[in-house]
């Protein structure tokens, strides 16, 4: 599929995913009640959803794992994983010179160059090469139900009650409770838009701030990171409401020269069809996915080409 030297632009991935017994997105928690997400689409339909802030998460800390794994460049905040990012440390960026910190921002993390940042002063501002919608259900196709769960404290059996000492009638009373939490089941429609050809790319100057190479290990690292997004959803409440993945499909889109993909709702039964032909008509390949297993071998395909150089 793909040669070895080839170049990409970008690469989206649309398509359509179902989970089964899932909590990967709430709302808060209001007294001992956990709410579901919830979101109204144009015409008033409202249905279940997990934020592109919760996938996008889920591709940092894959991404950070690898990046320490591989001894790959963190700076000192994406180190220990720390949302902040460059921010934390940027006494080592310089002041005033907005260039120069930049370039030293990118050089030294590559969760800081493929996740962005915002650093406070000198004021620069790094948007993420890679980006997810919401996650949304298909109107008609999601059930959520709120079960009853209680946390037990074991007591003292045969003890009179009025007997005990004061603190530990409170401590019993504290550590026993009833909690409500939601569980979903449902088939999601996703959407994420990978940018290669901005790995390493000072905004500032519009130059590159790393070496090929440099931005090639990078490019690998993104697409491992969505194999693992797609294969281990790490999201909310996953100790006790891990989802079951029992299906995933869709389309992968590649330019290969400055030409933006296409991207459609795959609310729209057709989505497929309809981005298969933007596809032909803009020169942008298409490949179809019908599970994990076919898209883990698409984008591992992907990993043999280069991202593409924009400026000299």
């Amino acid at each position: 599929m793909v040669e070895p030297q080839e170049q990409v632009f970008e690469i989206a991935v649309v398509g359509r995913v179902i989970w089964n017994l899932h909590s990967l997105n709430n709302e808060g928690t209001i007294g001992n009640v956990t709410e579901p997400r919830t979101v109204v689409l144009w015409n008033g339909t409202k249905t279940d959803g997990v934020s592109g802030e919760m996938l996008k998460h889920i591709h940092a800390f894959w991404t950070w794992l690898q990046a320490k794994q591989n001894n790959l460049p963190l700076c000192g905040g994406c180190q220990t994983f720390q949302p902040q990012r460059a921010d934390i440390d940027a006494g080592g960026l310089g002041r005033g010179d907005k260039v120069t910190a930049m370039t030293v921002a990118l050089t030294r993390c590559v969760l800081c160059d493929l996740h962005g940042f915002l650093v406070r002063e000198p004021t620069i501002h790094r948007q993420s090469v890679v980006e997810f919608g919401w996650t949304v259900g298909l109107p008609g196709q999601v059930y959520r139900d709120v079960h009853v769960h209680a946390r037990h404290a074991p007591a003292e059996r045969g003890v009179d009650r009025e007997r005990r000492p004061a603190d530990e009638e409170r401590t019993e009373v504290a550590a026993q409770m009833l909690y409500h939490r939601p569980t979903r089941s449902g088939a999601y429609g996703l959407v994420t838009l990978f940018q290669p050809w901005r790995i390493g790319l000072d905004e500032v100057s519009y130059s590159y701030a790393i070496g090929e190479d440099e931005r090639a290990k990078r490019y690998q690292l993104a697409l491992t990171a969505y194999e693992w997004t797609f294969k281990r959803p790490d999201g909310a409440m996953t100790t006790t409401r891990y989802p079951h993945i029992e299906g995933l499909e869709g389309v992968i889109l590649v330019s290969r020269k400055p030409v933006p993909v296409p991207l459609l709702s795959p609310l729209k039964d057709d989505y497929r069809e309809k981005l298969e032909e933007l596809g032909r008509i803009q020169d942008v390949e298409t490949y179809r996915f019908q599970d994990v297993v076919s898209l883990t071998i698409i984008l591992s395909e992907l990993k043999k080409a280069l991202p593409f150089h924009m400026f000299q």
